[in-house]
Parts: C-alpha cells; sequence; structure tokens
C-alpha cells in the first residue's frame, strides 16, 4: 500500500524533469529526453511488481521458516553470492560498459558493438567462474570469520551449505548483465526490466517447493535463487536476436576492453562496498543477543529498498545512457540541468515517502510479514529498525542519481572513496555504541553516513561539470 502511491508519484515527476511534454527545439535532445523518461517508466513499474512479489515471496518466506536458525542462514548465505555480482555486474557492469558501448556505436556501428560485446563476454566469463570456484572453496571459512561469526556451529554449517548452492547465481547474471547493458545502450529497457521481477518469481517456487517436500527446509529457496539467475537470462536474450552476433574472440589486448575493465573496477568496488556493507550489517546483527536480529534487519531492508528502487535506482539506471551522451558529446549545462532537476524531483519524493514508511510501517509488516512463524517481536523489531532507515531515505536515493552524474563523467574512483569512507566510519562508530544501543545502531549509523556522503557527491559533481563548462569556454 505503501509503495503505490509513491511510485506514481515518482513516474510523473521523472517524466516531467526528463522531459516529456516539453517543446525541445532539437529532436535529438527531445527523442533522447523520451527515452530516458520511458525507460524510466518501465524500470518503475518493474521495479513496483518485483517489490510486490517480494513481498508476497517475503511473507512465504516468513510463514514458513520465522526468524530462527534457518532463516537466519538463509540470509546470511545470499551475502557472498550477492557481493561477487555486485563486484562484477549488475549496476557496476552498466557504469562501465554502457559509455564504451555508446562511444564505440558512435565510431564503429552496430559491427563494433557486437564485436565490443563478445570480446567483454570472453573475459568475463572465465574470470567470474574463478572466483566463484575459489568462493565454492572457501565458505565455510568465509562463514565463520566473515558474514556470520556470531552463528552457532549449526547454523554456521548449513549457512556455508547454502552460500555454496547459491554462487552458482552470479556466474549467469554476469551474461545477463552484458545483455541488459547492450539493451540499455541503445535505450531498450523492457526486457530488462522485465527480468528484474523473475528473482522473486523463482525464490517463491523455490518457498513453494520446501512446503511441498518439508524435507527440503531452507534449501528449497536456496535452488529458487539460483533459478532466478537462469530466469532473467532467458527473458533478456530475445533481445539480442537480430541485434547482436556473438563470436568468440579473446583479446585481452583491445583498448576498449581496458576502458570497461579501468572503469568496471571503481565501479564494482563501489557497489561491492554496498554489499559489504551489507554483509557487515549481518556480522554485527548477528552478534547481538536478539536472536531476531538478522531476519528483522533483512525485512526492514526489503521494505525500505522498494522506494530507493522506485526513486533512485529507476531513475539512475534510465538516465544513465544520457548522461553517457551528454558527457560524450559536451553538452556541460545540460547535464547539470537534467542531474540537478532529477536530484530535486527525487528529493522531493522521497520525503513524504519516508514519512508514510515512519506512520504505517508497522500496520504493513502485520498485514505483509507477521504470520506463521514470523511472531508479533519480529515485527515490532523490523518496524523500529525500518523508522530509522526511513530517516536516511532521502539520501539514499539521491546518492542513486548523483553517483551515475560522476560515472558518466569516468570519474568511478570519487564515488568509490566516498562510499569507502563512509563505510569505514560507519563500522567503526557502530561497534563503538552496539553493545549499548544493540541492532537499531546499524540503521541509525547507515542513515547519518549516507547523509554526509551524498552531500559531498553533489558538491563534488557540480563543480565537476562546472570546471568542464568553463574550460570549453576559454
Amino acid at each position: 500500500m505503501n509503495g503505490v502511491s509513491p511510485s506514481v508519484g515518482a513516474a510523473t515527476g521523472a517524466a516531467r524533469v526528463l522531459g516529456w511534454g516539453r517543446p525541445w527545439r532539437e529532436p535529438a535532445k527531445k527523442l533522447r529526453e523520451a527515452h530516458v523518461a520511458r525507460g524510466a517508466l518501465l524500470l518503475m513499474g518493474s521495479f513496483l511488481l518485483s517489490a510486490l512479489l517480494g513481498a508476497f515471496q517475503q511473507a512465504l518466506f516468513n510463514a514458513r521458516f520465522g526468524a530462527g536458525a534457518e532463516a537466519s542462514a538463509f540470509y546470511a548465505a545470499t551475502r557472498l553470492p550477492n557481493l561477487l555480482y555486485g563486484l562484477v555486474g549488475g549496476r557496476a557492469l552498466f557504469s562501465a560498459l554502457i559509455p564504451v558501448l555508446v562511444a564505440d556505436e558512435r565510431e564503429r556501428g552496430p559491427e563494433g558493438v557486437s564485436e565490443l560485446t563478445s570480446i567483454v563476454l570472453n573475459a568475463l566469463v572465465p574470470a567470474m567462474l574463478l572466483v566463484v570456484l575459489l568462493g565454492e572453496l572457501g565458505a565455510p571459512g568465509l562463514v565463520a570469520t566473515a558474514i556470520a561469526p556470531g552463528f552457532d556451529d549449526a547454523t554456521s554449517q548449513l549457512t556455508a551449505v547454502l552460500t555454496r548452492v547459491m554462487l552458482v547465481q552470479p556466474l549467469i547474471l554476469i551474461v545477463a548483465s552484458v545483455a541488459i547493458a547492450l539493451q540499455n545502450s541503445r535505450n531498450q529497457f523492457a526486457l530488462g526490466a522485465i527480468s528484474y521481477a523473475s528473482h522473486n518469481v523463482a525464490l517463491v517456487g523455490g518457498i513453494v517447493l520446501s512446503w511441498l517436500y518439508p524435507p527440503i527446509g531452507v534449501l528449497g529457496p536456496a535452488l529458487g535463487f539460483v533459478a532466478s539467475g537462469f530466469l532473467q537470462l532467458a527473458l533478456v536474450i530475445p533481445g539480442l536476436v537480430g541485434r547482436f552476433e556473438y563470436r568468440f574472440l579473446w583479446r585481452p589486448w583491445d583498448r576498449r576492453l581496458h576502458d570497461v575493465v579501468r572503469s568496471l573496477v571503481p565501479n564494482g568496488l563501489w557497489v561491492g562496498v554496498g554489499y559489504a556493507g551489507a554483509v557487515l550489517d549481518t556480522a554485527l546483527a548477528s552478534k547481538t543477543s536478539d536472536p531476531a536480529a538478522v531476519a528483522a534487519l533483512y525485512n526492514a531492508l526489503l521494505l525500505i529498498g522498494l522506494p530507493i528502487s522506485l526513486l533512485g535506482k529507476a531513475v539512475g539506471q534510465s538516465g544513465f545512457p544520457a548522461l553517457a551522451a551528454c558527457a560524450a558529446a559536451g553538452e556541460w549545462r545540460r547535464m547539470r540541468t537534467v542531474t540537478l532537476r532529477t536530484v530535486g524531483t527525487v528529493l522531493l519524493l522521497a520525503v513524504p515517502t519516508a514519512a508514510a514508511l515512519i506512520v504505517a510501517g508497522r500496520p504493513l509488516i502485520h498485514v505483509v510479514f507477521e504470520h506463521g512463524r514470523f511472531d508479533s517481536h519480529a515485527a515490532d523489531l523490523t518496524d523500529r529498525l525500518l523508522v530509522v532507515y526511513a530517516l536516511g531515505l532521502p539520501a539514499y536515493v539521491a546518492s542513486e542519481v548523483v553517483a551515475r552524474g560522476l560515472i558518466a563523467l569516468r570519474d568511478s574512483r570519487t564515488p568509490l572513496l566516498t562510499k569507502t569512507a563512509q563505510l569505514v566510519v560507519r563500522a567503526a562508530a557502530t561497534l563503538a555504541i552496539l553493545d549499548a544501543v544493540g541492532v537499531v545502531a546499524i540503521p541509525a549509523l547507515f542513515a547519518a553516513t549516507a547523509t554526509l556522503e551524498v552531500l559531498a557527491l553533489g558538491a563534488i559533481l557540480v563543480a565537476r561539470i562546472r570546471h568542464r563548462e568553463l574550460a570549453e569556454a576559454v
């Protein structure tokens, strides 16, 4: 209920900011703005559908497994696969690959784009395979020392087993990410948007399997997690038919591959630091005395993730190809205007959304999650964490847009440095007050440091664009 109204407002605001209904004189600019607006609407619709399915999936999961050891093991086991995918795929790969694809399309046309995409695929898949194999071997040690050091032996062993199963997923998603990046670089968002909902569809199937065949236990959702990767890949592949010709090209010396890797490393680390923060939060929550802490934290993040996706990720991802095109063409004034208006719009929408979550969060949690083995104590704790997370919502959504503005300028180091500084400060501060404050310290420090981070990023982005404007005017 809380997610629907903000999504409609976000869609309207994004369309207004990004160009619908405005009489641009230049046809190319008008077309570009329309692509961004349509892409934002498609992604918002996809994220909303995914969130609704996610709420249903989480309600099923909570009813089946509650907030006990099995649930905690599953939540912890998702951390390493998500971290690996975040380092190499998803947003990191989009940010690194799309600017190079846009530039290559201008220089070499579709033939060059197919060649570059094949080269990138043939380099990334073997590299990810090696990393996954290392993760399979090191899973027990990683769980015991980094992911969930507070778990007892039985829960730790279960977490390691689930981690090994779920590590297959990022290998599949790397291929899907390259396909989505190629389509997004040409302002084609439909199949990628549809595919995002597949994750929760597959998870629902896994949970249903565990209901139908109880001995499989929490392994059912883990198999659904893996199946989601195959489903997403199957959904995006049709968008390449007739638009992309795969070739087995092994060219580690290719300049364009070097450009992608040079950008992917800081971009991957930027996204990876965010996932590392989630791993850190899980580890800290596992050390608290409340056995429901890990599950409550996961559920609170699920709820705050909906407006972050609708207001920040959808607009940021759909607008990124246009920002990259502005940067490539040297349209600095236009880039600054779109960036500032987009940030202003998502901030205006984030404030009432945060208020709605604070006021109506507890009834929503009762309706969606408080069933079966997920009791009132777990629901109350989830609500307390959600309220604190909601205070930082404006900062979360703004950072999604501002960071992509810097990445469009081929500056991936600044977002990486600020994100790393945010994580270090947050970790130290949380450790200092965790025993006294409890698990609420985790979202409190996250909201505070995220606000400081986005203020620094925004000031740097405006200064960089202004500097380039002045340099060209001389």
